[in-house]
């Protein structure tokens, strides 16, 4: 019997004990990546020339926040983090990202920059940014606490000094619906943070 018949022969007797051998592995879930921001065109308030320019930044977070796995917790201090579900990108980022797009809309103006600011910008407002708290249970709540201060580039003088506390109901236990109400709670500290500027002028 040569070489050829003898591998057809053994092909035969365990392809089928391969086959199941290979279904009894366990397949990972694929990984999904989930962001703070919301580009909506229908938002976008194009034309707008405000003379407002804003530098967003710096932002501080919680270590749990420095993780790429999305976080969500208890009241009792306790935080899961899931590995099939991560941030799209680093939160302080994705965080000054998603204010930088609301404001722009809100007020009017283009002019947005992240700090450290690398474009020509003179910026008439800064805001910095230490988030407390982002988490929540997971079908229960999404929660956001941010202490915020508005500052003149210029002068460094502090404006406003703030703590903001906001808390959204997720429409299920996915986690698609816990960051949908964390966007939420982005959007009306946004609102809060333009409101605090447009009192400004």
């Amino acid at each position: 019997m040569n070489k050829s018949l003898s591998f057809l022969i053994c092909l035969v007797f365990l392809g089928p004990v391969l086959f199941t051998l290979s279904a009894c592995i366990p397949v990972s879930p694929p990984v999904a990546y989930h962001s703070l921001v919301d580009l909506d065109p229908a938002d976008h308030n194009a034309g707008s020339k405000s003379p407002i320019a804003i530098l967003i930044g710096p932002v501080s977070t919680p270590d749990i926040l420095k993780q790429s796995q999305i976080s969500t917790g208890d009241t009792d201090g306790r935080y899961q983090l899931s590995e099939q579900h991560r941030w799209a990108g680093d939160v302080d980022r994705e965080f000054s990202r998603a204010i930088g797009e609301l404001l722009a809309t809100r007020l009017g103006t283009e002019q947005i920059a992240l700090f450290p600011m690398g474009q020509n910008l003179e910026p008439t407002h800064q805001i910095i940014l230490d988030i407390l708290a982002m988490d929540g249970a997971l079908g229960e709540e999404a929660k956001l606490m941010v202490r915020w201060s508005l500052v003149d580039p210029k002068s460094k003088a502090v404006q406003l000094m703030r703590r903001s506390s906001f808390s959204e109901r997720p429409a299920d236990s996915s986690y698609d619906a816990w960051v949908s109400a964390q966007r939420r709670n982005v959007k009306r500290f946004s609102e809060e943070i333009a409101a605090a500027i447009n009192a400004t002028h």
